[in-house]
Parts: structure tokens; sequence; C-alpha cells
């Protein structure tokens, strides 16, 4: 006589515990789940990200043009509530751009966007030398833009680079 035949014999339970580890690290293979990604909807977001890159060149220009255009008010203001409130939509501007190029590969534009970024908004500075360093962070933006320029290395980004902190650390 079996086990299985003896219907006084004890039930066996098994437990099957799941991973917690696998699952912290995006290893389960349930699609049904709770914090799953959806594949289709990853390739989805994929695709636009693809369409979206292929005219950043572009929007970075957009939102340089908006930079420009801003930047020109607030040039001639002096300090108080306009300044800042100029000084906020440049700054939003110019996280636009660091997101759109550091997404789409334009690693030289995301640098200078973001040090843009950090500059504008800071009331520390003498307004002569904020603006001098805005309008270098600007003048490079618009190389980059004009020349189509991708990576952070190379000849043209290095003399970008330090003709923007040659400006900065003599201005800080």
């Amino acid at each position: 006589m079996s086990e299985q035949d003896d219907p006084n014999a004890p039930k066996v339970e098994i437990y099957k515990r799941s991973n917690v580890l696998k699952g912290k690290v995006g290893l389960h293979t349930r699609r049904d789940m709770d914090g799953q990604l959806d594949p289709e909807k990853v390739d989805q977001a994929e695709g636009i990200i693809k369409a979206m890159c292929k005219d950043c060149n572009k929007s970075i220009g957009e939102e340089l043009e908006k930079i420009i255009r801003v930047w020109v008010a607030m040039a001639t203001l002096e300090m108080g509530a306009k300044r800042e409130e100029k000084a906020q939509e440049i700054f939003t501007f110019a996280h636009e751009i660091k997101d759109i190029s550091a997404l789409c590969g334009y690693e030289l534009a995301a640098h200078f966007a973001e040090s843009l970024r950090d500059y504008v908004v800071e009331s520390t500075y003498d307004l002569k030398h904020q603006r001098i360093i805005v309008q270098a962070h600007i003048d490079a933006l618009i190389l980059i833009h004009k020349n189509n320029i991708k990576d952070d290395a190379g000849a043209v980004a290095e003399e970008l680079k330090q003709m923007v902190k040659l400006a900065i650390d003599k201005y800080k």
C-alpha cells in the first residue's frame, strides 16, 4: 500500500517561495505580475524615443531660440523679480535641452545645457560677470547646434569646454 492510497496519511503541502532578489533586479518571467513592464509598451516607447531623436538637433535649435529670446530680455535687467522670472524660463529651456540631448546622444550639448541651467539662476555673481558666463554657454550651444556636434570629446569639444571654463574661472 502506498501513501497515496492511505486516506489517513498526512498531506504534504509544497510551498514555492518566490525569489525576492530576482524581482528586485527585474528578472521575473511572469508578465502579469504587478510592476512588470509590458514588452510591447517598452518597444513602443523605444520607437517614440527613436523618432524624437531623428529630429533632436531641430528640437535643440527650437529650445535654443527660446533661450536666446528670453536672454535678450534678461541680459539688460537689473536684479529683481522680473530678472528672476526670466532666469527661471532659461533654466527650464536649458533643462529641456539637457534632457533631450542626453537622451539622443548629444553629450556636448547636454553638458553645456546643464551648466547653463546651473549658472543662470545663480544670483551671487555680479550682473556683468553672470552675463559673460551665461553668454559663453549660449555661444557654445549655438556652435554645437549649427555644427550638429554630438560627441563631448575631440578638438572642437575641448576648445569649447576650455572657452567656457575660462569665462567661469575669470568671472566666478
